[in-house]
Order: C-alpha cells, then structure tokens, then sequence
C-alpha cells in the first residue's frame, strides 16, 4: 500500500484532490461556525419571545415565573440550554423563568439590533468554553410596553453544541472530499492516468525491442496534449525504425562489398595496368587517353574503399592542401562528356579561384552532383548545368544549377539522408549524404539553394585559400 501510494500517479492523485477539497472546507470552516452560532442564539431569541408571551398572556396575578407551567418551562431550557429568563419594563425586572444565577456573565450578546455580522472572536471564544459563565442574550419582546428580553445561557452549552457541529461538519467535509476525490480519480484515470500508463508501458516495450511493432492501444485522434504526445511518440518510432532499417541496409551493403572488394580490386588492378601500357603509347592521343583511364581506375578502387568504409561508419579523414577549384571542375567536366555527352556542362569557375580541400574528395563531390543533375534531365531538350564560384570574405561559394524538372517535394524534407531517391531511379541514394559528410568534413557545407519546374541549384561551401606573397 505504500509503495501505491508513493508510485502510483493516480494514488497520489486521489490524495491531492482529498487534501484540497479538506483544504476548502477548513478555509470555510470557521465562517460556517460562527453563522451557526449566530443562528443559534437568535434561534433562542425567538423561542424566548414566544416563551414570554404565552406566560404573560396567562398571567393573573403575582410573579409570572410561579404561574409558568413545569412542561413549558422544561421545554424551552431543554432546547435553549437557558438558565434564566426575565423582561424588563419601566426600569423594573420581570423574572419569567429560573432564578439569577451567581456565576459571571462572560459576554452579552444584543439582538435587537439589525442582523449583524457574526463575530469570529467571540465564536472562538465559545468553541472552546468548558467551564462556569453564562453568556448574555437580549433580544427584543414581543409584548407592548415592555423594554427587552434577556436570557442567560451556560458558555459551557454553546461550546458543547458549536463542537458538535464541527464534528458534523468535519465528518461531512470527509465524506465530500472523498465522493468529489474518487470522481476525480475516476475521470483522471480515464482522460489522463490510464493513457499515460499505456504509453509508458509502448515506450518500455519499444526500448526493450524497438524492431518489433506493437498494435497501438490509444487511438490518435485526441485532440488534447495527451494526444499529441501519443502522435509524436508514434512519428518518433516510425523515424526511429526507418533510421534502424537504413542501418540495416547500410551493414547489409558493408558485407556485401566486403565480400566483393578482393575481387573487384583484381579486376580494377588488371584495368590499371592496361591502363598504364597505354599511356607508354607513341601515339599523344592514346597516351592522353591511357592517363586519363589511370586516374579513372585509381578514383574506382578509392571509391570502393570508402563505401566500405562509410557502411562501417569509418569515414576516411580529408587530406587538405590548396586546389584550384577550376581545375578540379575541368577534370570533371571532362569525365560527364564521356558518360553523359548530350549534357551540356558550363564551368564558370578562373584560375585564380584556390581553395582548401581534399583534391580527391572534392572531385567526388562534384562528380556526385553533376550524375544527378544529368540523371535527372535524361531525355530533356538541351540539358545544362553551370557552375559557379563566388568569394564571400573567407567562404567560395559554388553553385551548381541545372535546367531539370526540379526535385519532388516529399524529397526536399529528407535530400540529405541515405537512401533518398530523386527523379532517377537508377541511383542508390547514398550520393548527397556522402557528398554532404564530405563537404562538412572538410569544413564546408552542402545545401539545396532553389528547385523548381525551371531548375534545380546547389550550394558548396568550402574555405577560401590565400597565396603566400
């Protein structure tokens, strides 16, 4: 029952709501008493009137008190706790009932005035009276001719009842804060606890086993901040599950070039070394060409290596040295005429633009961009793509901007991540978050400047280098 209460959300629910109902019901404790005592003494107020006048209208002679019956007489002090009852008329005291007590007067109550507020004071005063005392009630008469009525009632008496009535109130006060509670509790368990529970419960089974998928409990529909929890907690596991099938996909590919990447370098080595005998040859063409298919197989085997190396999450650290950026283009530029000769490749870039990066991983970078630009634009009129550079204080921004039809729009969110295909299906994915890990590595940026029907246009960041004087 402890570790219930200590744990438990609804527990601790329940209780709240019972101490806060408490709470109200004490603040308003001690007004309700004091109406209730002055209640009462007016209460006593009247019966004393009507006690008076039915006396006074049986008088015949002599002192009233002795003509009083005994069943009257008993009534009015049983229900009034009154000890002695008199009237006062021309300066002369008519005693009606009792005699005059001996003990002190503690206060004295005036009636006759307009109802007033009650007096907290004095009701405390009251609450915890126990011993001798009377208190002083006038009020007054009912009879013409007559000043006032006064009454003398035991302090002990109103203390009594006033407790009574706390004990009345008290137990009342339980019994609401517990009805009011267990309804709060039960509409609390439904809208909030219980939904709350089931998701705790989804997020400990999915850290336990977040590849299994588990039937939803709570429906998705709710419009309150409890249901927009449960959608970005269901959004957050089909995220979290896409990320852990690309890691999947990506292991898979790491094993599977793994497997093939002895034989592929064999193959490659045989490329190279013919490669190598023509660039021997006589004849400059065949000399240029056999160079040029050198360079092409070395790129091939470092390729290799690094999708190896990228499916093993171990990227290969850039070596940074000043390029000139034109060059690098050029040499790509010359590699897209080969593979894709209907594109039409624009280099805008001088000589004199340096930068500081990997020759190798810029090449790649670049060549990345360029196949998707001209992937994208198989089949269209006059493809082209240009390339520019501008110096913005330390940063050469290079843009790469074709005329294709422009990028989907459910691709724009997630360009950046592996395995995101655009307009080409023959593509893996992987080409811009390799070029864009590349570029960062090399402190640089990649992002997707504009797409559209008129084009799409890509923005490399890369730092500017100076020349020593």
């Amino acid at each position: 029952m402890r570790r219930f209460f200590s744990r438990s959300l609804s527990a601790r629910l329940l209780l709240l709501t019972v101490g806060f109902v408490l709470a109200a019901e004490t603040l308003l404790f001690l007004p309700s008493i004091a109406f209730f005592r002055q209640e009462g003494l007016e209460m006593r107020a009247r019966s004393a009137s009507l006690v008076a006048e039915a006396l006074m209208s049986n008088q015949v002679g002599g002192d009233p008190s002795r003509e009083a019956s005994a069943m009257l007489a008993r009534q009015f002090m049983m229900q009034t706790d009154a000890d002695f009852l008199a009237a006062f008329q021309d300066g002369q005291t008519l005693l009606i009932l009792g005699e005059p007590p001996q003990a002190n007067i503690i206060a004295v109550v005036d009636l006759r005035n307009t109802r007033r507020f009650p007096d907290f004071i004095a009701t405390t005063m009251d609450f915890f009276a126990n011993g001798d005392g009377y208190l002083r009630i006038i009020a007054p008469s009912p009879i013409d001719g007559q000043d006032r009525l006064e009454l003398l009632v035991p302090c002990a008496a109103i203390g009594a009842e006033l407790r009574a009535y706390a004990g009345r109130i008290l137990l009342l006060s339980l019994l609401i804060a517990i009805f009011v509670g267990i309804l709060i509790y039960l509409a609390m368990l439904r809208l909030i606890v219980r939904p709350v529970r089931e998701l705790a419960n989804d997020m400990t089974a999915f850290r336990e086993a977040p590849e299994l998928r588990r039937q939803l409990s709570p429906v998705l529909d709710r419009g309150d901040e409890i249901g927009q929890l449960q959608r970005e907690f269901h959004e957050m596991k089909q995220s979290l599950r896409s990320s852990f099938r690309q890691r999947e996909r990506l292991a898979s590919l790491g094993l599977s070039v793994t497997k093939i990447n002895h034989d592929l370098r064999n193959v490659l080595s045989t490329a190279l070394l013919m490669a190598d005998r023509l660039s021997m040859n006589a004849d400059p063409a065949l000399s240029e060409m056999g160079e040029r298919l050198a360079r092409t197989v070395e790129r091939g085997v470092g390729l290799t290596e690094e999708v190896l190396e990228y499916s093993s999450a171990r990227e290969p650290e850039p070596v940074l040295e000043t390029v000139q950026l034109g060059r690098i283009v050029a040499d790509v530029q010359m590699d897209m005429r080969t593979a894709f000769p209907r594109v039409w490749v624009a280099n805008q870039i001088g000589h004199d633009v340096r930068i500081t990066a990997d020759p190798e991983q810029l090449q790649r970078i670049l060549s990345n961009l360029l196949r998707n630009a001209a992937q994208a634009m198989d089949g269209q009129d006059k493809p082209k793509i240009e390339v520019a550079a501008d110096i913005v204080a330390d940063t050469v921004i290079v843009q790469i901007g074709d005329n294709g039809p422009g990028l989907p729009d459910y691709v724009e969110d997630r360009l950046f991540l592996p395995f995101t295909r655009g307009n080409s299906d023959s593509s893996t994915g992987l080409g811009l978050s390799i070029s864009k890990e590349l570029a960062e590595k090399m402190g640089g940026s990649l992002e997707l400047l504009d797409t559209g029907p008129d084009g799409t246009t890509f923005i490399l960041g890369l730092p500017r280098a100076y020349i020593q004087a």
